[in-house]
């Protein structure tokens, strides 16, 4: 039927926008060994994810954008924004820079997934359901990383994947697969043949986290497991669950003591510390108590707050760059903002980041309308913590959100949490109107 077909083409759309394949503008797919690739800001040797061309493909596919106003308005919106205040702030200069272009849409191509997340249509097949494509993506990737990490004897995760490559396998990944997979398995666990291949999966994903070395991934995984368990004993599924969340415990746990931060990762923060503290001038008067409050803290928070006060200081520098932001980024290789929104307001300045907060704002509204109406299940609670940790915790710590492929994913889960709330609330609607009628 024509349904059916429909139903197949997006999932086939689906999986080949969550499959972490990239290539580069020079024509080729990335194939690097370096554990730590850096594309030195060259735009032909970035690698991009095919994410971002099935993203549109999809969005093209679906023709429904009369009914995503929010998340389009929001993207354009936010586009806008960026864009004039790319215009002010670079007013002077002679020419806006094609580097603040290039960096704008670095920005606006991840969002473009709200809207396709918000226009996914749930398929009839549990096997093309958006769950069941990322447990097929997963089962993939998963096993061959962990299997190229150990055959290449890292002691972290290997981006050669022999066929091709992944990017920031480290720094990004590892947060998007765990969220994935637990968003996947809360909703498949009970399917009697997915629920196979989700408990399959889950001593991988177990041996994929230790090597990780990522917190934020292991914090994720841990509060997951939480709502995970609680869903399967509501559910009166607890000895599956237990199962799955064993699986995953006792395999992290064998491959945990290896977790480490290496000599290697130690020098480069000190290195990048020390290029950029003069420069800065941070040796004022308030160093000595700055100095006190960050001497508990590890090398890595240390080094987040040197670059959050340099950033924090730029974006009230004068009204101009508080609300428009400056007409050039930092030097790349010396300052990392390590915050999404001080990121933005930095470089597009306070006006670019009210849609944002805004669309922030109507899913938390949602969400407690929903909650005090006592409609809430499972899988949406654990995909509402999904997109809620990746907005309140990684985003402060990391540049998520504007990487092309992590980016994409996120937005795209969270174009699905405000589509699911509001036929939620378009149901809750219409019980009301049903119910006022009959009396």
């Amino acid at each position: 039927s024509i349904s059916a077909r429909q139903d197949l083409v997006q999932a086939l759309i689906l999986l080949l926008f969550f499959f972490p394949l990239f290539f580069q503008l020079k024509g080729s797919i990335f194939t690097s060994t370096d554990l730590n690739y850096d594309s030195q800001g060259l735009l032909l040797q970035l690698p991009l994810p095919i994410a971002a061309v099935f993203c549109f493909i999809g969005i093209a596919f679906h023709l429904r954008l009369e009914k995503a106003h929010l998340c389009t308005g929001v993207v354009f919106t936010i586009f806008m924004m960026m864009m004039l205040s790319t215009i002010i702030s670079s007013v002077g200069v002679g020419k806006t820079e094609l580097a603040k272009f290039i960096f704008l849409v670095q920005f606006i191509l991840p969002m473009f997934a709200l809207i396709l997340g918000n226009l996914y249509l749930k398929p009839e097949s549990n096997y093309l359901r958006v769950e069941a494509v990322v447990i097929y993506m997963l089962l993939i990737i998963i096993p061959l990383e962990v299997t190229a990490t150990v055959l290449h004897q890292n002691e972290t995760l290997s981006p050669d994947l022999y066929l091709f490559s992944l990017y920031q396998q480290v720094q990004y990944l590892p947060v998007i697969f765990i969220g994935l997979y637990f968003f996947a398995a809360v909703s498949l666990y009970e399917k009697s043949r997915l629920s196979c291949l989700v408990l399959f999966l889950a001593p991988w994903m177990g041996v994929y986290l230790a090597k990780s070395q990522s917190r934020l991934a292991i914090l994720l995984a841990v509060v997951g497991i939480i709502i995970f368990i609680l869903g399967a004993y509501k559910n009166n599924k607890t000895g599956r669950g237990l199962t799955l969340v064993l699986l995953l415990i006792v395999s992290f746990t064998f491959f945990y003591p290896t977790i480490t931060l290496t000599k290697t990762g130690s020098l480069q923060v000190e290195q990048r510390l020390q290029a950029t503290k003069e420069p800065m001038a941070l040796n004022d008067g308030g160093s000595q108590e700055k100095n006190k409050i960050t001497a508990g803290l590890t090398k890595s928070l240390k080094e987040r707050f040197f670059y959050w006060e340099y950033y924090g200081k730029g974006i009230i520098e004068t009204p101009k760059t508080f609300f428009f932001g400056h007409k050039s980024r930092p030097e790349r290789n010396k300052f990392h903002a390590y915050n999404y929104y001080l990121d933005l307001m930095y470089n597009f300045g306070v006006v670019s980041v009210l849609p944002f907060f805004y669309l922030i704002f109507v899913t938390i509204r949602n969400f407690w309308r929903i909650t005090k109406a006592n409609l809430l299940k499972t899988n949406l609670v654990m995909l509402s913590f999904i997109v809620g940790f990746f907005v309140f915790t990684d985003s402060l710590f990391k540049v998520s959100f504007r990487q092309p492929y992590p980016g994409m994913m996120v937005f795209f889960l969270w174009g699905m949490l405000l589509a699911r709330l509001s036929e939620i609330e378009g149901n809750m609607s219409f019980s009301k109107e049903v119910k006022n009628k009959n009396e």
